[in-house]
């Protein structure tokens, strides 16, 4: 039977997670009105994927990160054109006429299911189907006879794709927009997209930018950023998350009596229904790496990480635990080991093999915050477990120790771990730490001064409600593009606002100009409240930050940001100024690669 539903419901990476766990096969059909999508699995891993826009094709794919040349792929698009019932998919044959190897097509089938996947995310609305054991297209015809039992690991995939998507939200490449139904006629919107077809950028572009002294920089160009306005899809019934715990707690808890198998059943249903209005914020620097042999545990634990917004990687094979938590280093992410409870019947998982286990990683990642579950009867354990370092250990019901309350206290139990999860992925500094771990990570692939005067302008937003790029001129100050002051915080960057600001001695901006020193705080600057708030308008709070971008011991721009109609908060200035130089350090490089480019 298909699973079909909404991704306003269930978001993709719910959906591809759900897909690996339950080890389904089958094609997953992905639809939006930005475009149309494909991801096939076998037993919970992917193996191929496509997408309608002509940037993920494969041949792009393989000339943008320069693992073919545009020569190759225009001879294989020729083979194909006039290989009549011989034609193969393009990626046999770059690998039979074009000296495309193994290694070289797997590389780059990687990368396109992770760009695909990537594109997907940004979606807000639309539907998904997963067509269960059907296959789109037959495997010795769309690979190489080399790479014949490509797949990838979906966990993998998704970090990757999760740490891109990441990167390119921060420096303006994917805005995060609602896409709200009742704005739109729902009547007069097609069911499909067809192969190809691209959705029309009806956004207008001002022309007449504002000529600014700083044109050496590039940084006059950040109003040539283009924003595309949302669309929608006219979406299916909603989708009926019930029907996966049901199916789950049937097929793992088959001795458990009915009216416990339905209290379970509500209660992570009332978890994940709840998860989209209390989900923390995307910018969790957590990621829970699960080790496991129960299904039903995997999934519940899934759940409750998922309310508190902390993905969750789960393995119960032994070998897969330090690649895991390798790439999710790699990936900046805070891995939270944890370990289900003891089974003295299952390979791997008895006490004496999991306290191994648990040494080894502990040993090798002694920075890691590890967690375990155990059976209240196991007392010599869990003391063991704390004396090794463990962080916490929790309590975990035995359906043969008490049958009549298994249900209740494995509620209790997950009620507790997600308190634990949410106190322990929730401080305020590690989320403020979070924002600028991303924001460097982001900052590495930009080239360009606009791209990195956004990306600033980014972050600084994620700390502030109001932020605003002032582009230092001669005398003036030049607004450009800003956050939360022409448009709601959520819509992301706005039009630059391009009203001037003259230079007075007497002001903060005068003073943080020439020291190009932040300053964070109140004052009674009349500059401040006759030229800036006359423009955006006063925040409730007078606090205000004032920070100077500086390249080539110049200051360049001034990030204004104040909390807007907030009370101010205690933000994380030097986790700021630190990627404010660090940006500075960029723009240099920037500057110096332009130089360069016209010398030649």
């Amino acid at each position: 039977m298909p699973l079909t539903g909404e991704l306003e419901h269930l978001p993709i990476i719910d959906v591809v997670q759900l897909i690996h766990s339950t080890r389904k096969s089958g094609t997953l059909n992905v639809y939006s009105r930005k475009g149309e999508g494909q991801l096939v699995f076998k037993d919970g891993r992917i193996i191929r994927a496509s997408h309608s826009h002509e940037k993920l094709k494969i041949g792009n794919v393989l000339v943008d990160n320069k693992i073919i040349t545009d020569e190759q792929l225009q001879k294989a698009l020729d083979i194909q054109k006039h290989a009549g019932k011989e034609r193969k998919p393009l990626i046999a044959t770059l690998y039979d006429h074009c000296d495309l190897t193994g290694d070289e097509a797997y590389k780059g089938l990687e990368m396109l299911i992770i760009l695909i996947i990537v594109e997907m995310i940004s979606w807000s609305r639309g539907v998904f189907s997963l067509d269960v054991d059907e296959l789109s297209e037959a495997a010795d015809n769309y690979l190489p006879k080399s790479v014949l039992d490509f797949y990838l690991d979906t966990q993998m995939v998704l970090m990757d794709a999760l740490r891109i998507f990441d990167e390119k939200v921060h420096a303006g490449e994917i805005e995060i927009l609602d896409e709200p139904l009742e704005d739109f006629p729902l009547d007069n919107l097609p069911l499909e997209i067809s192969e190809g077809e691209e959705i029309e950028d009806d956004t207008e572009e001002d022309q007449n930018d504002t000529r600014i002294s700083e044109e050496i920089l590039g940084l006059d160009d950040l109003d040539n950023v283009k924003r595309k306005k949302p669309h929608v899809f006219k979406v299916l019934e909603a989708f009926d998350p019930a029907q996966i715990h049901r199916q789950v707690i049937d097929g793992a808890l088959v001795e458990v009596p009915p009216e416990d198998k339905e209290q379970l059943g509500a209660y992570l249903e009332h978890i994940s229904s709840s998860a989209g209005d209390h989900a923390m914020p995307a910018t969790k620097s957590q990621a829970v790496i699960l080790y496991t042999w129960d299904e039903f545990f995997q999934h519940a634990i899934m759940t409750v990480s998922k309310k508190e917004g902390v993905l969750v990687f789960s393995t119960s094979q032994r070998q897969d635990l330090e690649s895991l938590i390798d790439r999710a280093l790699y990936k900046y992410l805070e891995p939270i080991l944890v370990f289900g409870t003891p089974a003295e019947n299952v390979d791997g998982f008895n006490q004496q093999e999991l306290t191994q286990t648990r040494s080894e990683l502990q040993n090798k990642y002694p920075h890691l915050e590890v967690l375990q579950f155990a059976s209240p009867k196991d007392f010599s354990f869990s003391l063991r477990a704390l004396h090794d370092g463990v962080r916490a250990v929790f309590p975990s019901p035995s359906l043969i120790d008490v049958p009549d309350a298994f249900a209740d206290n494995m509620i209790e139990v997950l009620n507790s771990y997600q308190a634990y999860l949410h106190g322990c992925c929730n401080e305020e500094r590690k989320r403020q730490f979070a924002i600028l771990r991303n924001g460097l990570a982001g900052l590495k692939a930009l080239k360009t001064a606009p791209e990195i005067s956004l990306q600033l302008l980014q972050i600084v937003g994620e700390y502030f409600d109001r932020a605003l790029t002032l582009i230092v001129d001669r005398t003036d100050l030049i607004a450009e593009r800003n956050i939360g002051i022409s448009g709601d915080r959520k819509m992301g960057i706005g039009a630059a606002m391009k009203f001037r600001i003259p230079i007075r001695k007497d002001s903060s901006l005068w003073d943080v100009i020439n020291s190009g020193d932040a300053y964070f705080g109140t004052t009674e600057d009349s500059a401040i409240k006759e030229l800036i708030y006359a423009e955006i308008g006063a925040p409730t709070d007078s606090t205000y930050m004032l920070l100077p971008l500086r390249c080539n011991e110049r200051t360049i721009t001034i990030t204004y940001a104040d909390f807007g109609r907030h009370p101010a908060r205690r933000v994380a200035l030097d986790f700021i100024e630190f990627f404010t130089g660090q940006a500075g350090t960029c723009m240099e490089n920037a500057l110096f690669r332009k130089k360069l480019s016209q010398a030649k």
